[in-house]
């Protein structure tokens, strides 16, 4: 199994950020090359581990992989359930995230300092009360009971250094204490100490000392997860996605997934039930309480097309065993699992196929009555020429966004799965990425292109499937520049409070002087990261011998919502680029690597902040910057032939796009001076925060 073309791939990503001259330089370099072989293509795309997981080794930790364990009483009621849901007793259906609030907790996963807990009994004075070093990437957590589940994942970290100047040595050496000396004399902390991804368990019963009770290997690399009533189910690749290489102990040579289960019915004793290795790449999930359909990258060699391979995986037993069930194989690629949905013993998908001189999106649909022996129903061309952006699938509805000039909403009629249709469409500027169904209202997040490249957000009336209509369009940033929002590639980002008819939305946005290719990407040796200053949060311009200075805005939207209008109320600025938003009590909160703000919102066109809770101390903030993050951080690949013995070499761009880069071009032979040029100016213009697309939910 296979992804697209490494060129597909990283175009895709730097057009969804905003960098299309990157992409064009991206897409010459790597097209100038040739001989390639399609070893490093593969490597682009996932794939999954071994059949066998090992147990951590480390005392107390929980069983292994085996038998199933005992079903248990159903969990109590609460937990959110916003996916298809079957069968005569349902079970309560819980998504996973970087951020909990649990009663007048509020935990966090944070990637430089690992899970945090926040008091937030007043939230108007948050504070920090512990926090635990997981030794690893914070994929997304549970919270049950008085312990944590955390997904963790080897396959990049974040380092960030620590205020202890030492010898300057080479690029990197190792430490005994564990830390090691980047070239510029500063101390890192070391890589996790475990390969591929586990599930840490950690005791939060004193919150103030957070204990671990060891972790559970899972032999691959975790992609997403969901908890189903009492088991918690995991499913991944045994390819690091960002490093190119497979899981240590997998014995596979191609790309393949896993999906696993572990028994949280007894959170102090947690039992991993069962693993089973499944077709593609495991990096999509849609659930409902008794399936998991897991979509995979394919190839069809036949074709010269992307597949996306689904997988029925049968978790009816509500103590965690699992079952493999029938496998399909669909047309085209998904980029998020709301391209997918199983709904009345049908499963609908909605798919792009492109390459050289064609471009369509379809929409498909299956018969699942009889899981073992799934049965094609109806293929429905949607468009032709434009790029799928976004859909959404709401019982008998369908809702698709193509772009390529500008944004057509296509209404899909869904009542005869046989024979679907297209009921209706609206053009629109721009794009969305994500749709947020409210009855026969839509809520869109995406990108306005009609002045500058700035996220927005839409309202449409679809009351009429034949004729919808836009009823307002929210803009974000100043008109005529590059604003950016993790919202526009993370729904769970932003925030749509339906009681108080409130969007909440974070944004980022930077002023540059005339001169872009001057800007400083790293850092000769023995130079010190300019500290911080200036800027309108207080931390984002360079020192004053850099070539040119950098004013960053992180903030955050208030947008009303009613029956009839969107309207724009008033904005907060924030420490720190946001990355999730959301309610505690009557404050709204906005969450960043570097703390909490928690915000009073009474009159909604002059909110004001009321707390805070900042996870670093002035030492730490002095050598970072608000805008871009530590000037020496992550992610830093992580090659497992290293772990254990010395720290890999520190990355100073986006590690994604550059190791994609670096895996393609070794396989592809000599590299002509012109494309050896247009890497590391398009490098330049791509961004250099990761752009990991969080499809899980």
């Amino acid at each position: 199994m296979s992804r697209s073309h490494p060129i597909s791939w990283m175009c895709r990503a730097s057009l969804r950020a905003g960098r299309v001259v990157g992409c064009a330089l991206i897409a010459l370099a790597l097209a100038a090359q040739s001989g390639c072989d399609t070893t490093a293509q593969q490597s682009l795309n996932g794939g999954v581990a071994g059949e066998n997981a090992t147990q951590d080794s480390s005392a107390g930790a929980p069983a292994g992989f085996g038998a199933p364990a005992p079903a248990a009483d159903p969990l109590a009621p609460g937990l959110a359930s916003d996916e298809a849901t079957s069968g005569d007793v349902v079970r309560d259906i819980e998504e996973a995230d970087v951020v909990k609030v649990v009663g007048d907790k509020l935990y966090a996963l944070n990637q430089y300092k690992g899970l945090l807990i926040v008091d937030v009994a007043d939230p108007d004075a948050p504070a920090l009360l512990g926090s635990l070093d997981l030794r690893g990437r914070g994929v997304e957590m549970y919270v049950v009971g008085d312990r944590v589940f955390v997904l963790l994942s080897a396959d990049y970290y974040y380092a960030y250094y620590e205020d202890v100047i030492l010898q300057p040595g080479l690029a990197i050496e190792p430490m005994p204490s564990g830390l090691s000396v980047a070239s510029d004399g500063r101390a890192i902390p070391a890589p996790p100490e475990f390969e591929g991804s586990q599930l840490a368990i950690v005791d939060v019963s004193t919150p103030t000392t957070p204990k671990s009770e060891g972790k559970i290997n899972l032999v691959g690399y975790a992609s997403q997860s969901r908890r189903v009533g009492d088991v918690i189910y995991v499913i991944g690749s045994n390819l690091n996605y960002y490093g190119g290489f497979y899981a240590p102990g997998d014995e596979a040579d191609k790309d393949q997934g896993f999906v696993a289960s572990i028994n949280v019915a007894d959170p102090a004793d947690p039992q991993a039930v069962e693993r089973k290795v499944i077709p593609g790449d495991g990096q999509l999930m849609h659930v409902t309480d008794t399936a998991i359909y897991a979509a995979g990258y394919g190839y069809d060699n036949d074709t010269g097309e992307a597949t996306t391979d689904v997988q029925i995986v049968d978790i009816s037993d509500a103590g965690g065993a699992i079952a493999l069930r029938g496998t399909f194989r669909v047309p085209g690629s998904i980029d998020t699992r709301f391209y997918m949905d199983a709904f009345d013993k049908t499963f609908r998908i909605v798919t792009e196929s492109w390459g050289f001189g064609f471009q369509q999106v379809r929409l498909f649909t299956y018969d699942i009555t009889d899981p073992d022996d799934v049965q094609s129903l109806a293929e429905v061309q949607v468009i032709e020429g434009e790029g799928l952006e976004a859909v959404r699938f709401d019982g008998v509805r369908g809702y698709a966004v193509t772009f390529l000039r500008v944004d057509p909403l296509f209404v899909l009629d869904l009542s005869d799965p046989a024979d679907p249709k297209v009921a209706g469409e609206l053009e629109v500027p721009g794009f969305s990425t994500h749709i947020e169904p409210r009855g026969d209202r839509l809520i869109a997040v995406g990108i306005d292109d009609t002045d500058g490249n700035r996220p927005a957000v839409a309202y449409y009336d679809v009351s009429d499937p034949a004729n919808p209509t836009q009823l307002g369009r929210v803009v974000l940033g100043p008109p005529g520049s590059y604003t950016s929002s993790e919202a526009t590639y993370d729904e769970k980002a932003f925030k749509v409070l339906d009681d108080l008819g409130l969007i909440v939305i974070p944004f980022h946005h930077e002023d540059y002087p005339d001169v872009f290719f001057d800007e400083p990407v790293g850092f000769a040796e023995g130079e010190v990261p300019p500290t911080s200053g200036g800027g309108s949060d207080g931390a984002s311009t360079q020192s004053a011998d850099s070539i040119y200075d950098v004013n960053c805005t992180n903030g955050v939207q208030l947008v009303d919502f009613s029956d009839t209008a969107l309207e724009q109320r008033g904005m907060f600025e924030n420490v720190g680029e946001v990355n999730r938003v959301g309610l505690i009590g009557d404050r709204v909160f906005a969450l960043s690597a570097f703390g909490l703000q928690t915000v009073d919102i009474t009159d909604r066109d002059n909110p004001k902040v009321t707390g805070k809770a900042m996870f670093f101390d002035d030492t730490e903030m002095d050598q970072v910057s608000t805008c871009y993050g530590y000037y020496y951080g992550g992610p830093i690949g992580i090659d497992p032939g290293v772990i254990d013995n010395t720290q890999p070499v520190v990355l100073f761009f986006d590690a994604q796009a550059v190791q994609a880069i670096l895996n393609a071009l070794n396989s592809c032979g000599a590299v002509p001076g012109a494309t050896a040029l247009m890497i590391p100016a398009s490098m330049l213009l791509l961004q250099r925060r990761i752009r990991r697309r969080r499809s899980a939910k």
